[in-house]
C-alpha cells in the first residue's frame, strides 16, 4: 500500500450499514467485537463509491470504476479484477447527542467522543504525537451537568491543548459555515465507561409496523402476522466517522482516474442499507487530496454531464 490517507463522513440521515446475527424482530446493526460500537464495514464503502464512479456521468465510467475498484466477480471463472484503491473500515468519532440537559435548563445539542475513539484517530491522523493526556474525568466545550435519562454527569472545561489537539484537519466546504461552529462550541469527551453507557442512548431507533393483508376467503389475517413491528437501529444523523484509504503501490494509477474518484469521494453519497427510505446520505470529503505517487499519464480534466448547484448544508439541532 501506499500513500495512507484519511478521509471523513458527516452523516445527513441515519445509516444502517448492515445487520449481525439472529435478533427476531430487532435489527441490530454490524459493531466491532473489541468496543461493541456500530461501524460501517470497509467493504460496504468501497461498494456504495463504485457504485458512484460508475455513475459519475462520464462516458467511460464503467472503464474507470474498473481500474479503480478491480472488474466484478466474473461467476463463471468465480475471479475477480485487481483492484488499484482500498478503503477501511469507517469509525465512530464523534456522536450527536440530543437528549443531554444541561443545568436543567432543557435539552441541549452536543457531540460526544471518548478516549478510545479520540486516540484512534489520532493514530491515523498523525496527531498521536501531539495529543495531551486525556483527562479521567468528562470535559467539554461548555461546561456543567448534564443529564441523560437518569444519568448525570459533570462536565469540566476543556483544556486548551486538548480542544486544538481534537480538531479535524479539514472540513467539507459544504460544512466549514454553521455546523463547523456548531461543533466548535459544543462538544465533549467522556471517558470510555461514561461513554458505554451513553452509546444507549445515542443510537438511532425506531419501531416500524409490519403491514399484513387480510386472507381474501375468511377475513383473517395470514399465518405468521403475529410479528406486527420490528424495532431498526441506526447510526445517528449528524454523526462524524473516518475511515482509511489510499492505492496499492504496484498498480499505476491514472491521474484522471484520481480526479474521478476524488470528485466522487469530496461530495454527497449514500452508505449501508435501506436508500429506499433515504438512510446513508453522507457528506464526504478527504483531508489532502495529494495525487497518487505512481502516476502513468498527466493529470486530464474528466469531463462530467450537468450535476447542478452545490446546495449549503445547515445543522438541524435545536439547541
Amino acid at each position: 500500500m501506499s500513500r495512507f490517507q484519511l478521509g471523513y463522513m458527516y452523516a445527513l440521515s441515519p445509516i444502517h450499514p448492515g445487520g449481525e446475527g439472529d435478533l427476531g424482530n430487532i435489527l441490530d446493526i454490524v459493531r466491532e467485537t473489541h468496543t461493541n460500537f456500530p461501524y460501517i464495514p470497509g467493504s460496504s464503502l468501497r461498494g456504495c463509491l463504485r457504485n458512484e464512479v460508475k455513475y459519475c456521468g462520464q462516458n467511460d465510467a464503467m472503464v474507470i470504476a474498473n481500474r479503480l475498484f478491480g472488474d466484478e466477480l466474473d461467476t463463471s471463472t468465480g475471479k475477480m479484477g485487481v483492484h488499484q484503491v482500498w478503503f477501511g473500515d469507517a469509525r465512530l468519532l464523534w456522536v450527536p447527542m440530543r437528549t443531554m440537559e444541561l443545568e436543567g435548563k432543557g435539552d441541549v445539542f452536543t457531540w460526544v467522543s471518548c478516549h478510545t475513539l479520540i486516540r484512534d484517530h489520532a493514530l491515523l491522523s498523525g496527531q498521536g504525537k501531539t495529543l495531551p493526556t486525556l483527562p479521567d474525568s468528562p470535559v467539554g466545550t461548555r461546561t456543567g451537568t448534564y443529564w441523560v435519562a437518569d444519568s448525570q454527569i459533570t462536565v469540566g472545561a476543556m483544556p486548551n491543548g486538548l480542544a486544538k489537539a481534537t480538531e479535524l484537519p479539514k472540513w467539507a466546504a459544504s460544512l466549514e459555515g454553521e455546523v463547523k461552529s456548531t461543533w466548535d462550541d459544543c462538544r465533549i469527551i467522556l471517558p470510555d465507561d461514561d461513554f458505554d453507557v451513553l452509546m444507549e442512548h445515542a443510537l438511532w431507533t425506531q419501531i416500524r409496523n409490519k403491514i399484513t393483508a387480510e386472507d381474501s376467503t375468511n377475513g383473517k389475517t395470514q399465518p405468521g402476522s403475529a410479528e406486527v413491528f420490528w424495532t431498526d437501529i441506526c447510526i445517528p444523523r449528524d454523526t462524524i466517522l473516518y475511515f482509511a484509504w489510499g492505492y496499492r503501490k504496484d498498480t499505476p494509477v491514472h491521474a484522471s482516474d484520481h480526479k474521478v474518484l476524488m470528485s466522487v469521494v469530496n461530495a454527497l453519497f449514500q452508505v449501508g442499507g435501506q436508500a429506499n427510505v433515504g438512510r446513508g446520505w453522507v457528506q464526504g470529503w478527504v483531508a489532502k487530496d495529494q495525487s497518487p505517487e505512481n502516476l502513468n499519464e498527466p493529470a486530464i480534466e474528466p469531463e462530467f454531464e450537468s450535476q447542478g448547484e452545490e446546495t449549503q448544508i445547515l445543522i438541524s439541532a435545536g439547541a
